[in-house]
């Protein structure tokens, strides 16, 4: 396996965009901060609730520590092996320490058993309960599923993110009982609606929220069938923001779809590598089925309106986002409306963007710019020729650097906007969100919009009814999509 230190640039940007801190001040401060983890061995989905929660807090720079015999009962040699070994999957130097620290800043429990943990949290069927110390739990109404254990993971890494990171007080909320299942988008209700075979289904996006759903899907021991569509490889940022891979992963360079479908010997995958838009293509001329379903996970409004230039029955989008990337939603759209283009219309041209800007300033193409957090090296800078002596020099103290920090070294205003924050307990989230509208069985008679922030946990009016616009193409050229439907089925 690499030995190459862990990136965690991408959650210690969205970490320092939510407490106000400079991104090496934060992981010096990190590097110094102990969690422990403790678990009821029998607590409803308790495995895959630590396995969530242990990789996710992995992927920051903390000392982490289990302790075995912190829960109601010890913790089985099996269990321990399996988080040891997912833990240094993610970042081999920091192992997980299996011994309790001589004091900890934060301790989290996976159960309801423990009066001494900060917080505590347990899968309740599909849903999750999360209460902070000092709470006590309602009676359990349904045992928990893979939904509900990825969930709980998640919430307890926001919980647990909002101390150790120091998160402002107007970028979070207050530590309070939390009741929710993304089944029924309220509290859980004690009934377990299976998750029928996936057939004619297809995930767009291999990505954060991707991968957070191909998680759940692994978790709910998924069957069927499942088209993944997705043109990159696995890299080395991906490691500490996606809910799957570790180094070994991108020291492979492994397709993101040849990932998921490694990920899930339950379903049969088909791998299809390529866009949204090569998909489309691949239906057209008949070399690849229609999807009734789309399990939507990419990051761009492009790739979204060619999501729904596909045309399905249903649509299933999850997004994140949000001035400090922690914002999460799910948008279930229809062909006939509202379609993904009702929900994230063309925004009107603004000019060149930011990367435009900088290639032209710097001579490094659009595609190496949007690898954010590569560090510029200085056999790149020698290779740049035609440069102006003031952009050279520039450039030259960028050296070493990522360069999602050439926008502001070039004093271009809002050019960090352009590499967006990521956190795999924020896409985890909102793939609960996607994977509890399939559940459900697709869009609702009447599409929701729902959207809360990870920091402040699911609230009571968060869920939207949504129409469509009167001017989008699903509504003025119906006839159209009626036609090409007809021909792609």
């Amino acid at each position: 396996m690499t030995t190459d230190p862990t990136n965690y640039s991408r959650p210690l940007l969205l970490a320092a965009g939510s407490s106000g801190t400079d991104t090496t001040n934060l992981e010096a401060r990190l590097e110094s901060t102990t969690v422990l983890v403790t678990a009821d061995p029998e607590a409803p989905a308790a495995l895959t609730t630590l396995r969530v929660l242990v990789a996710n807090l992995r992927r920051l720079p903390i000392q982490l520590h289990l302790d075995p015999d912190g829960g109601a009962e010890q913790l089985s040699a099996d269990m321990v092996a399996e988080l040891e070994h997912l833990a240094v999957g993610i970042d081999i130097t920091r192992p997980l320490n299996i011994y309790p620290p001589t004091q900890a800043v934060v301790h989290v429990h996976v159960g309801t058993s423990s009066a001494a943990a900060h917080i505590c949290g347990v899968a309740d069927g599909h849903g999750t309960r999360v209460r902070p110390q000092g709470h006590p739990f309602p009676p359990l109404l349904a045992v928990g599923t893979g939904l509900g254990g990825v969930l709980t993971g998640a919430m307890l890494t926001a919980e647990v993110f909002k101390i150790v990171v120091d998160v402002l007080p107007d970028c979070r909320g207050p530590l309070t009982p939390i009741d929710f299942c993304p089944v029924t988008l309220t509290e859980p209700d004690g009934i377990v609606r299976d998750l029928s075979p996936l057939d004619a289904t297809a995930l767009i996006g291999g990505g954060a929220i991707g991968t957070a759903i191909a998680l759940i899907l692994r978790e709910l021991n998924a069957t069927g069938s499942l088209t993944v569509v997705d043109p990159e490889t696995y890299d080395e940022p991906n490691v500490t923001t996606y809910s799957l891979g570790t180094l070994q992963t991108a020291e492979n360079n492994t397709h993101k779809v040849h990932l998921i479908r490694d990920e899930l010997p339950g379903l049969t995958i088909d791998p299809f590598i390529g866009t949204a838009q090569d998909y489309i293509d691949a239906i057209d001329s008949g070399t690849k089925p229609m999807p009734t379903t789309v399990l939507g996970a990419v990051d761009s409004i492009d790739a979204r309106h060619e999501i729904a230039a596909l045309h399905a029955d249903h649509t299933l989008d999850g997004s994140t986002g949000g001035s400090t990337g922690t914002m999460l939603s799910l948008s279930e759209a229809t062909w006939h409306g509202p379609c993904l283009r009702c929900y994230y219309p063309t925004r009107p041209a603004k000019g060149p963007s930011v990367i435009d800007l900088l290639a032209e300033r710097t001579g490094l193409s659009r595609e190496r710019l949007a690898r954010g957090t590569e560090e510029l090296t200085a056999e790149e800078l020698d290779a740049l020729e035609g440069l102006p002596p003031e952009d050279r020099a520039i450039l030259e103290r960028e050296v070493g650097k990522g360069v999602c920090g050439l926008g502001k070294a070039f004093g271009l205003v809002g050019a960090d906007n352009g590499f967006n924050p990521s956190a795999a307990f924020v896409a985890q989230q909102a793939a609960a969100l996607v994977v509890g509208a399939l559940v459900r069985g697709g869009t609702s008679t009447r599409p929701n919009y729902v959207q809360y922030d990870a920091l402040f946990g699911p609230y009571g009016d968060m869920t939207l009814h949504r129409n469509s616009r009167a001017a989008c193409r699903c509504q003025t050229d119906l006839e159209l999509h009626r036609t090409v439907r007809s021909h792609r089925r």
